[in-house]
């Protein structure tokens, strides 16, 4: 799990909130022919889950929650390299030296695409490329691209999930989004 609270600090950066509801996936402990669920189905259904299913009948599932977050990563990039033919697919890490949590997916000369585990949600960021940043030449174009770039990962995670979360500052969720805000 990730620390949580994740954010950006620079000037051409920001992110959005996939709730993990939609990623984590739960089984039924007592009937294992049984579909598994989504946290967000089960919610839906108003059936209870926790960690081991010892209380409830519905324990996590590792392996499948695993394999709808490479696939959560797999869609997304695909809609972002649909949109932005000048970004490359990219497998890296970025953070500060003791604690690299950013897992960068998507890459171009000016901005890099990263995913992070935040506890409650995975963070989508878009984040200034290092390389880029220390050269003042590209300030204007990043200036220019960070907020359309920023707004497709937006409208990517509701158009693919019905929803996404502004960043709202230290521990705060900000604003829900949903697809009558981005049509």
């Amino acid at each position: 799990m990730g620390r949580g609270n994740i954010c950006t600090h620079n000037d051409y950066e920001g992110l959005y909130y996939l709730d993990n509801c939609f990623i984590e996936t739960y089984y039924n402990t007592n009937d294992a022919s049984s579909e598994t669920m989504t946290a967000k189905e089960l919610d839906e259904e108003g059936i209870k889950y926790d960690f081991d299913g010892k209380q409830t009948g519905w324990a996590y599932d590792e392996d499948i929650s695993r394999l709808n977050y490479e696939d959560m990563v797999e869609i997304v990039c695909e809609e972002l390299l649909e949109r932005f033919p000048s970004f490359y697919r990219c497998d890296a890490w970025r953070g500060d030296r003791n604690n690299r949590d950013k897992r960068v997916v998507l890459r171009n000369s000016l901005f890099d695409i990263a995913v992070a585990d935040n506890e409650w949600s995975y963070a989508w960021l878009l984040l200034e490329n290092e390389e880029a940043r220390y050269d003042g030449r590209n300030a204007g174009l990043m200036a220019r691209h960070w907020q359309t770039y920023l707004e497709a990962i937006k409208c990517v995670l509701v158009e693919i999930y019905g929803e996404a979360i502004g960043y709202g500052g230290a521990w705060l969720s900000g604003k829900k989004y949903t697809k009558e805000d981005v049509a």
